[in-house]
């Protein structure tokens, strides 16, 4: 079991340090598609990454980044243990804020962080919740945050 939380802690801080760089769109638009990001969403041309979907995934990163920093925070007080009790509210909190940022959206975006955070709250919910995060389809919705985070043009690690 001390193998995992140091995984984690691995992980945990490859990704912070993955997270940075900028937030530029990965390829570029006319100055004219950037006027219209600043009108109503139902003025975009379908399947277009929306201002709103930008805000969702830095809120999203903002959520995760305090996650992460908060899981480093107990593994260094616990000296490498991962407390189950710390770790299933860490979880819910990541679920309960995840929810938060996604509201009602529902375009790719607001489906994905809908998805992860319902992962998270039902790893925290398990009796093992480092376990219950270890499996493919909490990898999966976490690549799908990530992706659908690159498609509106935020460089995002989940």
């Amino acid at each position: 079991m001390r193998v995992l939380p140091a995984v984690l802690i691995g992980v945990s801080l490859m990704a912070l340090t993955a997270c940075g760089g900028d937030d530029t769109p990965a390829t570029s638009a006319p100055a004219a598609t950037a006027t219209a990001a600043a009108t109503t969403a139902a003025a975009e041309p379908a399947g277009a990454p929306t201002a709103s979907d930008k805000k969702l995934c830095e809120d999203a990163e903002k959520a995760g980044k305090a996650m992460k920093t908060e899981l480093i925070n107990v593994m260094k007080e616990s000296q490498g243990e991962m407390p189950t009790a710390e770790v299933k509210k860490i979880l819910a909190g990541l679920g309960d804020e995840l929810t938060k940022v996604a509201g009602t959206s529902d375009s790719a975006v607001g489906t994905a962080v809908k998805d992860f955070a319902a992962k998270s709250t039902e790893a925290s919910s398990a009796a093992d919740p480092v376990t219950a995060s270890d499996n493919p389809a909490y990898e999966k919705s976490g690549k799908d945050l990530t992706a659908a985070c690159k498609a509106a043009g935020v460089k995002v690690a989940f």
